[in-house]
């Protein structure tokens, strides 16, 4: 008798066994340029020095305490927050992914506004599989199969500024949950007008802004926040992807008053904020910081996008930074994406027309040369 994986990923591509910068490597010693970074995890590359000495480091002193109890690490990771949230006094609240992330966040906004219940999110948007996250989830083939799922969420047509308006002018609508970028619908960003919207009910009506940064957010867009491009300062956000670069980790942040609206035992996480993964984020963001990522990623996408338009078959280019969304002349982006693994690239493919591309913010120039070499074949023997 044996135990085996479940089978809810498809066909494995490979079997890799080891990570260096911003290579992959598998068990017959093939190395890939990875252009997805474990879909925006890996941002600082894998196994990288820094992260791998603090995680390290704190192997040796302690793993687990449960939140009875505060450590070093947790405090430490909470105040690098702080820092780069875009309001004062920042509450952060640890778990383990961005769907716990999430479900946190739903059941803040349903504890400050026990009088407006309601939550709009975005067509096409994605925030996570557990049911909750699943329930904002504006993807019908992913919700369907789960139904009945929770009550309370209104759809709001993506970048349907009207909409939006007339949504959440609705008394009973409380917050709007979104991606500044919607990530799983193929790197989609927000209008202008859209996010205008946005900021409008949060003024005019009162309306919570929860932002889901979990893809967009930790400079992957050039700045801390995807949100912030568009001026918007959400009242609370959601991180977890690049935030421990492979370490499992998710966090809430919201503003103070916002938070004081939980009480104590109404939320929490067994594993939530412990000593590694909170040793794992704090000296992300301290990297991010010391490295300048911001302008770094903003100078390697002005590089990238130039060269991306271009190719063969690429009828759009989308997104911001180093997160890009390519739209195809056709719906062949799954066969595009086992061609360019075969030639040692590894993109996504999160939809039949669309390319995703998600390198890691230290990759340096020639490398980001490289992969775009790579897939500019691939492209064209398809297309050309």
């Amino acid at each position: 008798m044996t135990g085996m994986l479940m089978d809810l990923y498809g066909p494995p591509m490979g079997n890799l066994v080891r990570g260096s910068g911003v290579y992959l490597f598998d068990e017959e010693g093939r190395r890939y340029l990875d252009f997805l970074s474990g879909i925006a995890v890996t941002s600082l590359g894998h196994n990288h020095p820094v992260i791998h000495e603090a995680v390290v480091s704190q192997l040796t002193r302690v793993w687990h305490t449960s939140n009875f109890f505060t450590t070093p690490s947790s405090l430490r990771a909470a105040e690098r927050i702080g820092e780069i949230a875009p309001f004062a006094d920042a509450r952060v609240f640890f778990c383990n992914s961005g769907a716990e992330a999430i479900e946190s966040a739903l059941k803040l906004v349903r504890r400050a506004c026990p009088d407006r219940p309601k939550i709009a999110t975005l067509s096409g948007s994605f925030h996570g599989r557990t049911l909750g996250a699943l329930s904002a989830t504006m993807q019908p083939k992913k919700r369907q199969p789960f139904e009945p799922l929770l009550t309370g969420f209104v759809e709001v047509p993506f970048n349907d500024a009207l909409a939006m308006r007339e949504i959440t002018a609705d008394p009973e609508v409380g917050a709007v949950l979104f991606e500044p970028i919607l990530g799983e619908a193929g790197v989609l960003p927000l209008e202008d007008g859209f996010a205008q919207a946005l900021i409008d009910a949060q003024r005019d009506h009162g309306v919570l802004l929860v932002s889901d940064e979990i893809q967009t957010g930790l400079c992957r867009t050039g700045e801390w926040l995807g949100c912030s491009y568009y001026g918007i300062v959400p009242d609370a956000f959601t991180l977890a992807k690049a935030l421990g670069n492979g370490v499992p980790i998710g966090a809430l942040v919201a503003k103070p008053e916002l938070a004081a609206t939980m009480l104590v035992g109404d939320h929490g996480s067994t594993f939530g904020g412990n000593p590694l993964a909170t040793a794992a984020a704090a000296a992300v963001i301290e990297f991010m910081e010391q490295a300048s990522l911001r302008e770094r990623v903003r100078h390697l996408g002005d590089l990238a996008l130039p060269l991306l338009k271009p190719l063969s078959g690429v009828t759009k280019v989308d997104g911001r930074g180093l997160m890009f969304g390519l739209a195809l002349a056709a719906p062949v982006a799954p066969e595009v994406m086992q061609e360019a693994f075969s030639s040692g690239l590894i993109l996504n493919a999160p939809t039949p027309n669309r390319l995703r591309l998600l390198p890691p913010l230290i990759i340096s120039e020639p490398e980001l040369k490289q992969g775009i070499d790579i897939l500019g074949g691939v492209l064209e023997r398809r297309f050309g």
